[in-house]
């Protein structure tokens, strides 16, 4: 067995790795899939919500991380839907006089899709 030599941190070959084009490409590639999975577990009503996730890829802390944004113009109700609203924000025109005060109560609870999706690639 031959006695290998290490660098000591940071490793050269690694800082370079991390922020090289190869290693750009390889995390791209998991938050397109990231992004595949969320449209594909999340509710497609109008499908507006699905077709707004967008990925991409930027340099922090000295290496290359992807970022998923969730959301447009025409999916506003992006973050209402992940997360959920309380009763006092809930459209008025759903409210009926009968119901407010229990509407007012109510939570809608979120669909916590980018946890789902999360847990998910976390078991590949």
């Amino acid at each position: 067995m031959e006695d290998v030599n290490v660098p000591a941190m940071p490793n050269p070959f690694i800082t370079q790795f991390l922020v090289g084009p190869t290693c750009r490409a390889l995390v791209f590639e998991v938050a397109e899939l990231y992004q595949a999975l969320y449209r594909g577990v999340v509710a497609k009503r109008t499908g507006e919500l699905a077709k707004s996730a967008r990925v991409s890829t930027g340099i922090e802390d000295g290496r290359w991380v992807g970022f998923m944004e969730i959301g447009s113009s025409t999916a506003y109700y992006a973050a209402s839907h992940e997360f959920g609203v309380t009763g006092d924000r809930l459209s008025a025109p759903r409210r009926t006089a009968d119901t407010a005060r229990q509407v007012f109560n109510e939570v809608s609870k979120g669909a916590h899709d980018l946890n789902k999706i999360l847990n998910l690639m976390g078991a590949l």
